[in-house]
């Protein structure tokens, strides 16, 4: 009774250790709730033009300072940064109707950039009070095999949309880059979420979004291999321009993860006293010898098991996700019944054609063409999301000037 006291005022402590060390891990949801505003939208177009550049950013510090990829502010054409820059900040609730969701809109100046590291800092001009800030996370504090969570706008796909993965591998000098550092991760990434933040399970930015590997040599087509610049990189690359950024206090705590479960060990015999041999019968009380039992012969009576063994450990592998058809037959094999041994009284073939019926049974549609796996039409292109700035721009009075011009000869 004592050690059963002892057990559970040692399970209550457990219990609360582990309560206590849960709290610096934060979910997917509060995290995108939390800093889901201090990311934004960047649009970024040369004057006049009707096409433009889209990203995504992160608000580093409160008077309006971004992070984000070169590559989305960069014109490759004329190499410098597009002269006009739009940042919008995410609304309370994210509807997919353009006019509420790109409602909040400033413009912003490239304050520096670098093509190497793909990395530039820009500056909202007037912005607003009380903005919601990110806290880079050290990157040495996470690594392979930690859960990280993304934001940031996936062409065709809805505006800021979360996901989460895992870090998988880490490089130094990127691509032969001094001071590339990155991350590569599962985490899903798609065009329009360079330049966006990259969490840990703190709710710190440990990396910016820059890169996507999707085709391989011989076209190859190459899912989960996403990578992001280390937020170590940021830091150093900011204190050039004498924008200091801190990592956050708070350590990543490693007990708020589970420990695989050990087997449970065979409990172990108790040692019994040796069994004394028993006395010979008395001839008198001697049984005769009984008849041998004839050999059992269900194994080739029953009927097929319900599951079949494979060479993969009993687990039926499906290759291919093309057409099936339904003419499809189910070549799975069937264990045949076994030889009777010498002495079996029943014949070996029983029941056999019920085995026959299975084999010719048909297979079963697969239900990885069921409507529920069918994916919804996205809510957002960049074509839509391109019209929708330019009506903003028209809103603020901001409509290009060459196409009043065209507007002014057409009227005439």
């Amino acid at each position: 009774m004592k050690s059963g006291r002892l057990f559970s005022g040692a399970l209550a402590c457990a219990i609360v250790l582990s309560f206590g060390s849960a709290q610096a891990r934060v979910s997917p949801r509060d995290i995108y709730v939390e800093k889901g505003p201090a990311v934004v939208l960047i649009v970024a177009s040369q004057e006049g033009s009707s096409s433009a550049s889209a990203g995504t950013g992160s608000i580093v510090r409160d008077d309006g300072t971004i992070v984000t990829n070169c590559h989305v502010i960069f014109d490759e054409q004329t190499k410098k940064p597009f002269p006009v820059v739009h940042v919008f900040l995410k609304p309370d609730r994210v509807t997919g109707n353009m006019d509420k969701d790109l409602s909040r809109h400033f413009t912003a100046k490239v304050v520096a950039f670098d093509r190497e590291l793909d990395l530039a800092m820009l500056r909202m001009e007037n912005p607003p009070k009380n903005l919601t800030v990110i806290t880079l996370g050290n990157p040495e504090e996470v690594g392979p095999g930690d859960e990280t969570i993304a934001i940031g706008h996936p062409e065709q796909g809805g505006l800021w949309t979360i996901t989460t993965g895992v870090i998988g591998a880490e490089f130094e000098n990127f691509k032969g880059i001094p001071g590339k550092d990155v991350f590569q991760m599962e985490t899903s990434l798609n065009r329009g979420n360079s330049g966006g933040p990259l969490f840990d399970v703190r709710g710190f930015q440990v990396g910016v979004n820059t890169a996507i590997a999707r085709q391989g040599e011989g076209g190859i087509a190459i899912t989960g291999v996403n990578f992001a610049l280390k937020a170590s990189v940021v830091q150093k690359w900011m204190a050039k321009y004498n924008v200091a950024l801190a990592y956050g206090a708070e350590k990543m705590d490693r007990g708020t993860q589970v420990a695989m479960a050990e087997p449970a060990k065979p409990a172990e015999p108790k040692p019994t006293e040796p069994v004394k041999p028993a006395e010979p019968a008395k001839p008198a009380d001697r049984v005769p010898p009984s008849e041998p039992k004839q050999p059992d012969t269900r194994a080739a009576d029953s009927t097929p098991p319900s599951k079949i063994d494979s060479p993969q450990g009993g687990i039926k592998v499906e290759e291919g996700y093309g057409e099936v058809n339904d003419d499809d037959e189910d070549t799975t094999d069937v264990a045949k019944p076994v030889k009777p041994q010498t002495g079996d009284t029943k014949p070996a073939d029983a029941k056999r054609p019920v085995q026959e019926k299975v084999n010719k049974q048909k297979k079963a549609k697969p239900e990885r063409f069921a409507e529920h796996y069918r994916t919804k039409p996205r809510p957002y292109s960049y074509k839509k999301l391109f019209t929708a700035v330019d009506k903003v721009r028209a809103r603020a009075q901001e409509a290009f000037d060459d196409l009043e011009r065209e507007e002014r000869k057409r009227g005439r």
